[in-house]
């Protein structure tokens, strides 16, 4: 950090932290327990739903009730809390983040689970709306961006890494043991954050659910957040089942799907850069090509699924593209509030996750039905294939409708995004 930003920073915040990488860390490991928890049932569902003797449908709502607690809770919660110093908010959240995974792991029951893990999800949102702003704090202006980056890096890794390891130990010591040890992630993040995050003041502006609400009213936005909802039901439905159909119907061992997970982690690393690249350029054409290739990747899965070979080629496609729309359907909906609603950018990032999470819960809800219909576990992709083709029929009607109004709005590039999320207040951020 150069004079100028320490000199601002000091005015505005408190003492510059003498670690302020450390500090980006110790967020970024408290996202990480936070990624770790949201998608470790995804590598556990058979495992969970044959110990708690429960249907595998039933057992997938682990992962919709988490999201919908996320999309829920966090409005409500950001809003409420809006007003708390942020170390001690963070540590805190870390604490019930610990205590409620080893509720999980301890659970007697599939109602008690599932009754925890709806609760654990006020953590995630809170705690990552806090952590962007704290991370904003710690830098230099300009680098905003960067630090909100090592911010989300904690969930990419979690999927990335923590899907594959957490099947391989639910399949060898039990899923209990994985929640455990998830539990303790929360735990390593809280002493790092109370080891390394600088004391700052309570904000002095408040979030309110009125400056929420007036962003929810403006059709654009609201367009914007159900590409995200839908395009990402869509994807959930088929991944939230993913380990299923890999030993169902595909027939691979335990340890082959572990593996087979760890390639899709790696290669959802290279869809992100990949999305991100394309709606640098022209948003609107990449989700809409996106998304069409997330389609292909489905009815790839679809096909291939009894053929070992084919499958795992179908697997890497459709890792690659499966989150690639992400960063355009985030810097969408903060151009369309930066246009509507100026001033409530960061109310539209938050809105925007909390629309992800709700994806994530319609996406399981919609897989359970169909694994539970005539279809079974084998018609999964397909419907999850219709679905994201809805979400591209509101990217393409977006589309018209900004370039109808202004063509150069509805080609907005990622870097003039950027730029607008940076003017909004920083302590009133509820990016999530």
């Amino acid at each position: 950090m150069d004079a100028s930003a320490a000199a601002a920073y000091e005015s505005s915040v408190g003492p510059v932290p003498k670690n302020p990488g450390a500090a980006l860390l110790a967020l970024g490991m408290g996202s990480f327990a936070l990624g770790t928890t949201e998608f470790l049932p995804v590598a556990l569902l058979p495992t969970i739903a044959g110990d708690l003797e429960v249907t595998l449908p039933a057992a997938g709502l682990l992962v919709s009730g988490y999201a919908m607690g996320v999309t829920l809770l966090t409005p409500i919660l950001s809003a409420v809390f809006s007003g708390l110093p942020r170390k001690g908010m963070l540590i805190s959240l870390m604490v019930l983040f610990f205590v409620t995974n080893m509720a999980c792991a301890l659970a007697p029951s599939y109602g008690f689970l599932l009754g925890v893990r709806f609760f654990t999800a006020i953590s995630h949102g809170v705690f990552l709306a806090a952590a962007t702003t704290v991370a904003t704090q710690l830098v230099g202006k300009g680098r905003e961006a960067h630090a909100i980056g090592v911010v989300f890096a904690g969930l990419s890794v979690a999927m990335a890494t923590i899907v594959p390891l957490g099947s391989l130990l639910g399949q060898t010591l039990g899923w209990r043991v994985a929640f455990g040890g998830t539990a303790f992630l929360g735990l390593f993040a809280m002493l790092a954050q109370a080891r390394f995050l600088p004391k700052t003041p309570a904000p002095t502006k408040r979030m309110t659910l009125a400056s929420q609400a007036a962003v929810m009213k403006q059709p654009r936005v609201l367009l914007a957040l159900a590409m995200t909802s839908i395009g990402y039901a869509g994807t959930f439905a088929t991944f939230t089942y993913m380990t299923a159909i890999l030993e169902e119907i595909s027939g691979f061992h335990a340890i082959a799907v572990t593996l087979i997970l760890g390639v899709i982690g790696v290669c959802i690393t290279f869809g992100n850069i990949i999305g991100g690249k394309a709606a640098d350029k022209k948003i609107y054409p990449a989700l809409a090509g996106l998304f069409c290739l997330v389609v292909v990747g489905m009815l790839g899965i679809w096909l291939a699924a009894p053929f070992k070979i084919a499958m795992i080629a179908a697997v890497i496609f459709f890792g690659v593209f499966m989150f690639s729309p992400g960063a355009g359907l985030q810097l969408l909906a903060v151009n369309q509030a930066r246009r509507w609603t100026p001033g409530a950018v960061d109310v539209a990032a938050g809105l925007n996750q909390s629309a992800f999470n709700l994806g994530i819960a319609m996406g399981a809800a919609i897989g359970g039905q169909v694994v539970a219909s005539p279809l079974g576990l084998g018609g999964t992709p397909l419907v999850s294939a219709g679905v994201v083709i809805v979400a591209i029929g509101m990217v393409l009607i977006g589309w018209r409708m900004d370039r109808d109004v202004d063509p150069v709005s509805a080609e907005a590039t990622e870097p003039q995004a950027r730029n607008l999320v940076l003017e909004a207040e920083p302590a009133t951020s509820a990016a999530s």
